[in-house]
């Protein structure tokens, strides 16, 4: 668990694991230069739970971090989750035993319940169950399963390079598209984890565009692997990588996809903030589709949770036009 002044919801995250009914492993608390008593709680933690390992560094970020607690974890599997999030009691034993009788599995998520401020349930979220449907959803930069639901395997997760530093706000995303290229993905039905959605996340920073724009740039990199070119995330200089996501973002803005999400964040984030949220849902689709009329018909209102998103952005074009030849290779 990586924690940044997260003081509001790290006791309960922490107990949530601690109650676990599968009880053999460490919690590796990193904390990222916290400047509130985050440092506090966690120490007081790992003065009465030998199972808790504080790790106290400047702030890096959070791939940084996760990379940090990747390095030390002696486990074969890592759980994560988040500093705002909740596990259920049986979280670890259904990954654990769901992994024990799948060898080739490299990765593991759930379906988790989305819950507000207070710990309210809010919906349910399920996902494809299979690698083939997982990989189609991370590939066309569809919703997949929460971060802090991920259970995979920690030496493949090294072997991979671990979360790459340079995508700051799609590092899972990257980190699990590798990994689909390393071993089987798959999902557990149920939801083993609960989300907190909240206006201070850091998915809505710069109103979620900084976290499309990555997501994006994780999938073409993807593709270009595939292909057997560089991946500019990793081979490519710092300002090669930069010029790289400049002119994602660009292409993007040319696309009118960025104001679509921009909207779509906005409305999100008031969405999240209403005491009412079947009013909520209401204005936040109204604002989505003022954005963009044309695309509204084919999403609806989802069980009061308006998961209505701008269209995705073709990340197969953006590879057709950073790199032609690299599109028949990576199909």
């Amino acid at each position: 668990m990586s924690c940044y002044n997260g003081s509001r919801w790290l006791v309960e995250a922490i107990d949530s694991v601690l109650a676990q009914t599968f009880k053999n492993f460490e919690l590796i608390l990193v904390d990222d230069g916290s400047k509130d008593n985050t440092p506090e709680i966690i120490k007081a933690y790992a003065d009465r739970d030998a199972r808790v390992v504080a790790v106290p560094k400047k702030n890096t970020g959070l791939a940084d971090s996760l990379n940090a607690g990747l390095a030390l974890a002696k486990g074969a599997w890592v759980a994560r989750i988040d500093q705002d999030d909740l596990c259920e009691p049986y979280r670890l034993e259904s990954q654990l035993v769901f992994a024990s009788g799948h060898p080739g599995l490299v990765l593991l998520g759930s379906g988790f319940a989305e819950i507000d401020e207070k710990g309210t349930i809010v919906k349910e979220c399920r996902y494809p169950q299979k690698h083939a449907g997982l990989v189609a959803r991370l590939e066309r930069l569809r919703g997949f399963f929460p971060h802090s639901s991920a259970f995979y395997r920690a030496g493949v997760a090294r072997r991979a390079g671990g979360y790459n530093t340079r995508i700051t706000r799609a590092e899972d995303r990257r980190l699990w598209l590798e990994l689909s290229l390393q071993g089987e993905i798959a999902c557990l039905p149920e939801h083993l984890v609960r989300i907190r959605k909240h206006p201070g996340q850091m998915s809505l920073d710069n109103k979620g565009t900084r976290q499309f724009c990555d997501a994006t740039a994780a999938t073409v990199c993807h593709f270009l692997q595939k292909a057997g070119c560089n991946d500019p995330s990793v081979r490519e200089s710092e300002d090669e990588w930069i010029s790289f996501l400049s002119w994602i973002e660009n292409r993007m803005e040319h696309l009118g996809t960025l104001e679509r999400r921009k909207a779509w964040t906005e409305a999100r984030t008031e969405y999240l903030a209403m005491e009412n949220r079947q009013v909520g849902v209401l204005r936040r689709y109204l604002s989505v589709i003022a954005h963009d009329p044309g695309g509204h018909q084919q999403r609806g209102l989802d069980s009061y949770g308006v998961t209505a998103k701008p269209r995705s952005v073709p990340t197969f074009a953006l590879v057709a036009e950073y790199l032609p030849d690299a599109v028949d290779d990576a199909a």
